[in-house]
């Protein structure tokens, strides 16, 4: 397995609010200025963190940042990001430099959200132990907080997942393929956690 093959981009980032449900709205902003992007099924486009206001929009501070999960190749073509503006929900945000952000070999993995297409949770696991078999993955996993999120085709439904016990090969393999479906809006991209607490 190549470990550089699929690698995370992460800009600096200048704004001030976003509606917290931004993954859609983010990756329109986004293809307006990268016409590919809607057609590589391989891009992953991180939700920004910020803090919640309990109205439904985030606060962004100093250290919000832009994250790209892409195939190497499209690294060059996706720092050209940097510098522009983009309008997402209503709300600027002005693009930084970006810098290569190699994946991580720690576990355990956490995805925020994860949909498969089965919104009851019954099915929704056995969905994930039939993708673990297709990718030929051995590990645990703890099925967390239902999130709903808004698409281009309307609202649907996943959970927060974390896998434990990822021999590294696996960990490295999960993170660049990702699981379920709208990566680019945020949705089945793994990152390292420490605890259980996001799944509450």
């Amino acid at each position: 397995m190549d470990e550089a093959a699929v690698t995370d981009i992460q800009f600096e980032l200048q704004g001030t609010r976003l509606p917290e449900d931004h993954g859609q709205l983010l990756f329109e902003a986004l293809s307006r200025l990268l016409g590919w992007l809607a057609d590589d099924d391989r891009i992953g486009i991180h939700a920004i963190h910020g803090a919640e206001t309990g109205t439904g929009d985030l606060v962004l501070n100093k250290r919000a940042k832009l994250v790209i999960r892409a195939p190497a190749e499209r690294v060059a073509a996706l720092l050209e990001l940097a510098g522009q503006t983009i309008d997402v929900g209503g709300n600027q945000l002005r693009i930084g430099q970006g810098k290569l952000r190699p994946l991580t070999k720690h576990t355990p993995l956490l995805a925020h959200c994860v949909i498969t297409g089965n919104e009851e949770e019954v099915e929704f696991v056995k969905d994930i132990n039939r993708i673990l078999d297709e990718m030929h993955i051995t590990c645990r996993f703890i099925c967390g907080k239902r999130r709903t999120i808004a698409t281009a085709e309307g609202m649907v439904s996943g959970y927060s997942l974390m896998l434990h016990g990822l021999p590294i090969e696996h960990a490295i393999l999960v993170q660049q393929e990702g699981m379920g479906r709208y990566r680019k809006i945020g949705c089945g991209i793994f990152i390292p956690h420490k605890s259980t607490d996001a799944l509450v």
